[in-house]
């Protein structure tokens, strides 16, 4: 049964999606995620979840793909100097996709009433920091930014999404660089092989940029966004500013929004109880 992200906030109930895998890795884990042992990855987010209570069960793929980077691995993606190589090589190894297929179904299993999400960066972000992490240096920002690259980008991860047709996810969440989100028409057009594969799918996708330039609103076949201020109108979650783990009051909310909040990895537990309870 797939589950709607835009349903975690009901009448008399605000919804929060939680990113706490920073904050849990420190405080279970000695800050160290075991993201290549299944049966202690399952175990770990059980125990996070358990005290934390988000409303959705997300998979970073970015901080899991760091954790398999190896010095083979990094060969492969800068054997070519294409700027999309890397990401292209990164996408297809079998590793990768085994072990996020492999950690999905547990958690769809172990959180069957909750919506499921793939955290993982937009077309245009993984493409740079691809190049990045195989190169050791940033990608030209020209061609960073140039539309046909991260339409090449969009099509590598959309081939790679097709790895997990079976895996009941309800959403995939598209992180930007601050500021980066598209803003017109004709850049969220090359997120389409993405939003396409999705819908066919039936997922929901999102866009979040922790930093817009303006409020941000939804582009062409973007369900919901994730901002600190989001155009009238525009379904999703606004962030909460860290100075909220301090003891800062939450935004209010429109009908419909729902709350995003990472956990700083060094927020007092004491007080990352308080403010949850506030917050429910």
């Amino acid at each position: 049964m797939a589950h709607s992200i835009l349903d975690i906030s009901q009448p008399g109930k605000s919804g929060v999606w939680l990113d706490f895998y920073a904050y849990a890795a420190n405080l279970l884990a000695k800050g160290n995620l075991p993201w290549l042992d299944q049966a202690q990855f399952v175990s770990f987010l059980a125990t996070a979840q358990s005290l934390l209570r988000s409303d959705v069960i997300s998979l970073p793929l970015e901080s899991l793909a760091e954790a398999l980077l190896d010095d083979d691995l990094r060969a492969a993606m800068k054997a070519k100097s294409r700027p999309g190589f890397p990401l292209r090589t990164l996408l297809q190894d079998a590793k990768l996709r085994d072990t996020v297929t492999g950690l999905l179904v547990p958690l769809r299993a172990s959180h069957p009433g909750l919506p499921l999400s793939l955290l993982l960066p937009s077309p245009r972000r993984w493409l740079a920091g691809a190049y990045q992490s195989a190169h050791g240096e940033a990608l030209d920002p020209e061609v960073a930014g140039d539309n046909d690259e991260i339409d090449s980008a969009a099509v590598y991860l959309a081939d790679f999404l097709r790895c997990f047709a079976d895996s009941n996810i309800d959403a995939l969440l598209l992180l930007e660089n601050p500021g980066e989100a598209p803003s017109g028409a004709e850049q969220w057009a090359c997120y389409d092989p993405v939003i396409n594969i999705a819908k066919h799918y039936r997922w929901q996708v999102g866009v979040l940029d922790p930093a817009p330039a303006a409020p941000l609103s939804a582009g062409s076949g973007i369900d919901f966004c994730i901002a600190p201020a989001l155009a009238a109108g525009t379904p999703g979650g606004l962030m909460l500013d860290p100075a909220f783990w301090q003891g800062a009051a939450a935004p209010s909310l429109e009908p419909g929004q729902f709350r995003y909040a990472a956990i700083p990895a060094g927020a007092t537990p004491e007080t990352v109880l308080q403010q949850l309870a506030q917050l429910r």
